[in-house]
């Protein structure tokens, strides 16, 4: 199986476990806006494909971007390890960005508008918006909840999609300022004015605590005043309530950016949770039936 090993790197380098959880989002957002949502069904393979080629595209884009700055935090990542050249990742990214928006224009309209929202968002927040304290966060959280939005666009109707894709917005801006404080150090050495480096570490850390506050409240909206059933809420706040719990004590216990590092592989299982809870406690999902 030697001849694959060149693929590797073009796969490590688009980050394809946050591809995947892209991926599985278009879909539990088509599931939970629409139960009888399997007429759709190519709708929303085209927009979930559509979806994590375009995150691929911005994954790729990014490290690009943060070679230099990886070569002090990340020297694993396929660019400072000397396993990618720059100038592939461009064409990489490129072309991850082309297929997915070409895709979009088999997902119902306005689906072709919320991929190149996507894309452009994208490029602008590893160029410029990651640059500036707090923009590229919430930059970040934004382009993460559209996913939902876009299953929802899949399936023509978006109304439940938009509770998931609150939820994706809050936990990825408590996500990407965690890992501004996981990165600081990085970041100041090459000049990069995250929110924690500019304001400091105080700072970061009542801004986290605040988004992971309101995530932990949300969570219980979509059940109490939402249309999401008892399982929901059930999922929530026994998988992703405690990774919330986590999260805070974490960042304020641990003093060292690389202890923090433990906190981003635990928040993506959290992910795969949220995606859990949405799915089982969707509006059509009786509570026996998973």
């Amino acid at each position: 199986m030697n001849w694959l090993a060149p693929l590797y790197p073009f796969i490590e380098i688009t980050r394809p476990v946050n591809v995947a959880i892209t991926f599985l989002s278009v879909f539990v957002g088509a599931m939970v806006s629409r139960s009888a949502w399997s007429p759709y069904f190519m709708d929303v393979c085209w927009a979930a494909f559509s979806a994590g080629l375009i995150a691929a595209g911005g994954n790729v884009i990014n490290d690009y971007c943060d070679r230099n700055l990886d070569r002090i935090e990340k020297p694993k990542r396929p660019l400072p390890a000397g396993r990618f050249s720059a100038r592939v990742a461009v064409w990489w990214a490129f072309i991850c960005f082309s297929a997915g928006i070409l895709a979009s224009f088999a997902v119902p309209f306005p689906g072709m508008v919320i991929a190149i929202t996507a894309a452009v968002c994208l490029v602008l927040y590893s160029y410029i918006w990651k640059r500036q304290p707090l923009i590229g966060n919430l930059a970040v959280a934004f382009i993460a909840s559209l996913a939902f939005i876009y299953g929802g666009l899949a399936v023509g109707k978006i109304d439940v999609a938009i509770w998931a894709a609150m939820l994706a917005f809050l936990f990825h801006l408590g996500r990407e300022i965690t890992k501004d404080l996981e990165d600081r150090e990085g970041d100041a050495a090459m000049g990069v004015q995250t929110l924690v480096v500019k304001y400091g570490v105080l700072t970061g850390r009542i801004a986290a605590t605040l988004a992971l506050v309101c995530l932990a409240i949300a969570l219980t909206l979509p059940y109490l005043i939402g249309p999401f059933r008892l399982n929901y809420l059930l999922i929530s706040c026994i998988g992703v309530g405690p990774i919330i719990a986590f999260t805070l004590v974490w960042v304020w216990v641990k003093r060292e950016p690389e202890q923090l590092h433990l906190v981003n592989t635990v928040q993506k299982i959290g992910m795969f949770i949220g995606l859990i809870a949405l799915y089982a406690g969707r509006p059509a999902a009786e509570f026996w039936q998973l």
